[in-house]
């Protein structure tokens, strides 16, 4: 089975690549030279974590470790050719670290219209508009950690916040906009405001631009 060798700035988006395609097998990290060196490796079954490692660390305390690591060179080597696992292998390949999504009115036109508004947040089951500026400009925003991250997952575990919660932290790096994350995660972005206003609430992150 081929294995697909890459580099990466942020390695937690090419682990959040895998549980997103639902790929399956062993991601191997690595950086850093002689007493400096540091490696890890993450297994996968149908993008669930089963395994993780890197130095003493084990599991969770690994998998938080190596979604903290920036610059490094990484390897996927396939458990099984399904049909996920070689989309993301081509994924990999082509240097895509976003799973591509199809084109649709509402994700392809920029700002919502006023049509598709009423399954947006501001609108009442009625259909009544709350405050149009205030819905419109949270799409906008660009939520980033006000917490290190380690700290940030603690809290997330203590809240008993969802997967979705973890799944979303992972993606905020102070650069996507509430729209990007909802495109990511492959939810409604109404669905990822409340998972955004949660963290906000609990003090893990911060929205700016709102």
């Amino acid at each position: 089975m081929s294995e697909q060798e890459g580099v990466t700035d942020h390695l937690v988006t090419v682990i959040q690549l895998i549980q997103l395609a639902r790929g399956s097998g062993t991601l191997t990290a690595w950086r850093g030279t002689g007493d400096l060196f540091e490696q890890g490796v993450i297994t996968f079954v149908k993008g669930q974590v089963t395994q993780a490692s890197a130095g003493r660390r084990k599991d969770h305390a690994a998998l938080n470790w190596l979604s903290t690591w920036g610059r490094c060179h990484y390897s996927f080597s396939p458990a099984v050719l399904d049909e996920a696992t070689k989309q993301l292998l081509a994924w990999l390949a082509a240097g895509i670290m976003q799973p591509p999504r199809p084109a649709t009115p509402a994700s392809s036109q920029g700002p919502p219209s006023a049509a598709a508004r009423g399954s947006l947040p501001g609108v009442s089951a009625g259909g009544h508009r709350q405050d149009a500026r205030s819905s419109d400009a949270s799409y906008y925003a660009v939520p980033y950690p006000v917490l290190p991250f380690q700290q940030a997952l603690l809290l997330i575990e203590q809240y008993h916040l969802s997967r979705a919660h973890r799944q979303l932290f992972l993606l905020i790096d102070g650069r996507r906009r509430l729209l990007d994350l909802a495109q990511l995660m492959g939810k409604e972005p109404q669905v990822v405001s409340q998972l955004l206003s949660d963290l906000e609430q609990r003090g893990i992150i911060q929205r700016k631009g709102l």
